[in-house]
């Protein structure tokens, strides 16, 4: 199995409002410049306010939109992973206006019939305008949905992952589907466990960031994505390597040190770090050796660009400072220093010197035993991987 290496993406000019204001020129540089970083892959996403306007409509325009983008993809030979139900987005939820009632309050996405409906509906039609198409990588069915709205029952979860999968499965036959769950499902009883997922699934995905997690020794902690990867593959059961969907850290600016600062976290103050874009490019390539000695399936970068400053007034950007910079490549089209990181490993992978590995333990315990007590047990293992190479 070749080790992956793929980026998410939206572009740097217009970010999350990318479909209602499409350019096709600039998706098509991007691929572009995406393939001269070493990428496989793109991860692209389904914004649910443009795609699903209204109950049970899909707009034509957008679904044009991404096989246009697709196309791009595919002719600067870049795979695609449309993410397809996207609420959660680099610290906004948003979600269409006919989801909420008169209070703000949005219906139930995994029981209200209207809902469900009208996202079985979007993913289907999603599958099948990119049926057949060699661009098209995988299906990812959702992004962090737990955070946007999280189920009612282990039950609840279990049945619209079951339902959302069957119908990109019937449109897009033989595609291979993925679930976009992050450390919420190894840290909490979110009710979207690892392994209900995993036996839904084609691939076990885990997203992790040291940013977000309190059990990270630091900011740049580099162990905790691959210990979290492996953990997946326990957890999952499966017998199969996971692939680290994202993963990466927030820049200050060119030549500046690092910084901690108070940021926005999906309605909360959180402390966040700005790193240095030299201690950027250091902890990509610590996490990307290491995830390669420990088994995982592949590595997407959070994310491929620093967004252009005059969307800073507009969410999420105007409250989510660290949001700006996520980037591998600067506002102004520059790269920083890690993505020579990305294209020295991509160099040694094709010339075969990243060894197939097999994924290394992470549980000791059964699926059920962990999810009894998943924040305590994930600490305990963490610090069992720490030391698992002392004497």
């Amino acid at each position: 199995m070749t080790f992956e290496l793929g980026v998410n993406y939206w572009p740097q000019r217009r970010a999350m409002y990318m479909w209602r204001d499409f350019d096709l020129g600039e998706v098509r540089n991007d691929m572009a410049h995406i393939a001269s970083m070493g990428f496989d892959v793109a991860r692209v996403f389904v914004l649910m306010e443009d795609f699903l306007p209204a109950p049970m409509t899909v707009s034509p325009k957008m679904l044009g939109h991404l096989v246009e983008l697709s196309q791009a993809a595919k002719d600067a030979k870049v795979a695609v992973v449309p993410t397809l139900i996207v609420l959660n987005m680099s610290g906004r939820i948003w979600w269409p206006a006919w989801m909420l009632d008169a209070r703000g309050r949005p219906g139930d996405l995994y029981g209200d019939g209207a809902v469900l409906q009208s996202e079985v509906l979007l993913v289907a039609s999603c599958a099948r305008a990119l049926a057949g198409d060699r661009a098209v990588r995988a299906f990812d069915l959702t992004n962090e949905i737990d955070d946007a709205q999280r189920p009612r029952t282990r039950g609840a979860a279990r049945r619209w992952a079951s339902i959302l999968g069957c119908a990109v499965k019937q449109g897009a036959p033989g595609t291979p589907i993925q679930i976009g769950t992050h450390l919420p499902s190894l840290t909490t009883a979110n009710h979207m466990r690892v392994d209900d997922l995993g036996a839904l699934c084609d691939e076990d995905v885990m997203h992790a960031y040291p940013l977000y997690c309190d059990v990270a020794r630091s900011f740049l902690d580099p162990e905790l994505v691959p210990f979290s990867c492996a953990l997946t593959t326990g957890l999952s059961g499966r017998g199969r390597p996971t692939l680290m969907q994202e993963f990466g850290l927030c820049t200050a600016p060119q030549g500046e040190p690092g910084r901690t600062i108070t940021d926005d976290f999906l309605g909360q103050p959180r402390t966040q770090y700005l790193a240095s874009e030299d201690e950027a490019a250091a902890y990509y390539e610590a996490v990307l050796d290491r995830l390669a000695r420990t088994g995982a399936a592949g590595a997407y970068a959070w994310c491929f660009g620093d967004y252009d400053a005059m969307l800073f007034n507009r969410p999420p950007f105007a409250t989510a400072v660290r949001e700006r910079t996520f980037g591998l490549v600067r506002a102004d089209g520059s790269e920083k220093p890690a993505v020579d990181v990305f294209r020295r490993f991509r160099r040694r992978r094709d010339a075969g010197m990243i060894p197939e590995t097999a994924v290394a333990p992470a549980l000791d315990v059964s699926a059920d035993d962990y999810y009894l007590a998943p924040s305590r047990n994930f600490e305990r293992l963490y610090a069992r991987w720490l030391s698992r190479d002392e004497p």
